[in-house]
């Protein structure tokens, strides 16, 4: 153990003798300072004049550069099969063309509103219109005969003094209806053909 410490000492010893001989000759040396590392001037990647393998389409074009696009190809659909030159082919005959559809009938008029029955002593009247005097009056009836005669067929006109607003008029109505319904069905009739009624229980 005493050998052994003796050796450890003298190796330390030595060291520090080392380190302080080392330091007391390195700034004589002159190294000067430290040493400047440049880039090369050669490039450090050169595409080669055949890069072989697979050629990518546009490859070449710089993304998001601003350079239109070149327009796709579009590709024409095949034209559609010629049928009867098939059909010529294997012997078979063209099928029948369909049957041409049949027009829709034509709608049915609308029926012509019946005439109203007659019932000549009802208390509900229809008025047809006024006039100054009794002449225009008939003359009225006269149109609405001529214009709906099936419509008054058996009734008779009223010829009624009124006065309105101070006015005297005559007014022509046609009574004998039993009910509010037939005497506006007669005006219906009536109005059919363009002449003016209205119903009323006078």
């Amino acid at each position: 153990m005493r050998r052994i410490a003796i050796g450890a000492g003298l190796l330390a010893a030595g060291i520090i003798g080392v380190a302080l001989a080392w330091s007391g000759v390195r700034p004589h040396l002159g190294f000067g300072p430290p040493p400047e590392i440049l880039a090369p001037s050669t490039p450090l990647r050169v595409a080669p004049a055949d890069p072989g393998g697979l050629t990518v389409p546009e490859a070449d074009v710089p993304i998001m550069s601003g350079a239109a696009a070149p327009a796709p190809q579009i590709v024409a659909p095949p034209p559609p099969p010629d049928i009867a030159q098939l059909q010529a082919i294997s012997g078979e005959s063209p099928p029948a063309p369909p049957p041409a559809p049949a027009p829709p009938p034509a709608p049915a008029p609308p029926p012509a509103p019946a005439a109203p029955h007659v019932l000549l002593n009802g208390p509900i009247e229809a008025l047809l219109g006024t006039a100054p005097d009794q002449a225009s009056a008939e003359k009225i009836w006269e149109q609405i005969s001529a214009a709906s005669p099936a419509a008054v067929q058996g009734r008779t006109p009223d010829y009624v003094p009124a006065v309105v607003n101070g006015h005297s008029l005559i007014r022509l109505t046609v009574g004998g209806f039993m009910s509010m319904q037939a005497a506006q069905a007669f005006c219906a009739a009536l109005a059919a053909k363009g002449a003016a009624c209205t119903a009323a229980a006078f």
